[in-house]
């Protein structure tokens, strides 16, 4: 399991923001999709891994007053899992998994992202955002 102790203390009055910033990503990811340019798929994909990682923040920082400070992102779910427990869904914890873990390639590494990837990627963020909405809501 991945460590969760690189952490980041953050005062869970701050959760709203980051729910908000995950908001605007998946606003602009949604304008972009409507455009249907592949041209943008790359960007959708980066929308979708930074929302995606905005609202477990939210969780992690809300439920726990911490988010993950570490440079491997399958530590931030470890963490969400740890602060939240049986509030997280197995199959919300393997699509934020399954983001998260195309964090480097769609970042990092040159790869260009085909439409198709892009609108999986960010189908995934939308589910996640509203998982996370209705937890950060109760």
């Amino acid at each position: 399991m991945s460590r969760t102790d690189h952490t980041r203390r953050v005062e869970p009055a701050r959760a709203d923001g980051y729910a908000e910033i995950g908001r605007r990503l998946l606003l602009a990811g949604r304008t972009m999709a409507a455009q249907g340019d592949p041209a943008y798929a790359s960007a959708l994909a980066i929308l979708a891994v930074h929302a995606t990682i905005a609202f477990t923040d939210a969780a992690c920082i809300r439920f726990g007053g911490k988010k993950s400070a570490s440079n491997d992102h399958k530590a931030a779910v470890a963490l969400l899992r740890a602060t939240i427990r049986e509030r997280l869904p197995a199959t919300i914890e393997r699509v934020v998994l399954r983001v998260v873990g195309e964090k480097d390639m769609v970042e990092y590494d040159g790869y260009v992202v085909r439409r198709a990837e892009a609108d999986r990627l960010f189908e995934h963020a939308e589910r996640i955002g509203a998982w996370a909405e209705s937890l950060l809501h109760q």
